[in-house]
């Protein structure tokens, strides 16, 4: 069977070390292989809020899957055609707990990103590029004083802790559990992220095959984190980035350059375009 879906990850996989560029052999291969038929799909811990740019550099995509797979939105259409998410009284619960802890958080909720508004100063803490902070602070996040009552009867995608010592983990682990069922994952080193319990991209990438009729053998996908396993043991194509985790290369079925190299690029012009 030809690939007729390509699923992609996004810090260390798709982007460039920078967390915010997309390498130009990776624009071109991924044009190449949408003007061709080829479906493209963004598969995130982020969410669409700042995906835009992305989307802009790549000159369009068809879906992206957000926030670790808590939802899928038609990039065409805007509209949301899969939710899996915290129930607000669990989200709130966490939210609280993390709020006491003193410890950088956002939220996402329908696509936008929300900080405390005591936070704005402490995202980056190393983890992001100077670019990507400012296009973040400027552009993908609203702030705000309280994530609780600005967030008020709403399910949320996904908590992000920016920064998780690791001496703090396990507690921090505990007292997620605590709020219900949840899935605890990381695609930086140093950040835990929160979803609902099942939420994953392997998930969502299953719902969006079979949306467009398409077997895992058709479906070609890479990435670099443990928040990509699920996705990457779905997909027939599994491609695991240089730079991956050792858990992850050990499970992909094939192996690429490295984000700085544009491996996604390299890949698709292999065994998309039969370069």
């Amino acid at each position: 069977m030809s690939i007729k879906l390509i699923v992609m990850d996004m810090d260390g996989t798709l982007l460039d070390d920078d967390h915010a560029t997309v390498p130009a052999r990776n624009v071109t291969a991924l044009r190449t292989a949408r003007e061709r038929g080829v479906k493209l799909a963004l598969a995130s811990g982020r969410t669409w809020s700042i995906l835009r740019d992305v989307v802009e550099q790549l000159g369009g995509v068809d879906y992206t899957i957000l926030a670790n797979g808590a939802a899928i939105r038609d990039a065409a259409t805007g509209e949301h055609i899969y939710e899996n998410g915290f129930p607000n009284a669990q989200a709130v619960a966490l939210i609280e707990g993390l709020v006491r802890e003193d410890l950088p958080f956002e939220v996402y909720c329908h696509g936008q990103n929300y900080l405390l508004e005591r936070d704005a100063g402490r995202v980056g803490d190393g983890l992001l590029s100077p670019g990507f902070a400012e296009m973040y602070l400027k552009r993908g996040v609203r702030l705000v004083p309280d994530l609780s009552a600005a967030l008020e009867g709403r399910s949320m995608e996904k908590i992000n802790l920016f920064h998780a010592p690791k001496e703090r983990q396990a507690a921090l682990r505990t007292m997620a559990q605590a709020t219900g069922p949840v899935e605890i994952s990381n695609a930086l080193e140093q950040n835990m992220e929160f979803n609902f319990g099942g939420a994953s991209k392997g998930k969502a990438l299953a719902f969006l095959a079979a949306h467009l009729g398409l077997m895992p053998e058709e479906v070609m996908a890479f990435g670099d984190a443990n928040n990509d396993l699920t996705m990457l043991r779905w997909a027939g194509w599994s491609f695991a980035m240089s730079n991956a985790m050792e858990e992850v290369k050990a499970i992909a079925k094939y192996h690429t350059a490295s984000n700085h190299e544009a491996g996604v690029g390299q890949a698709v012009e292999k065994f998309v375009l039969g370069e």
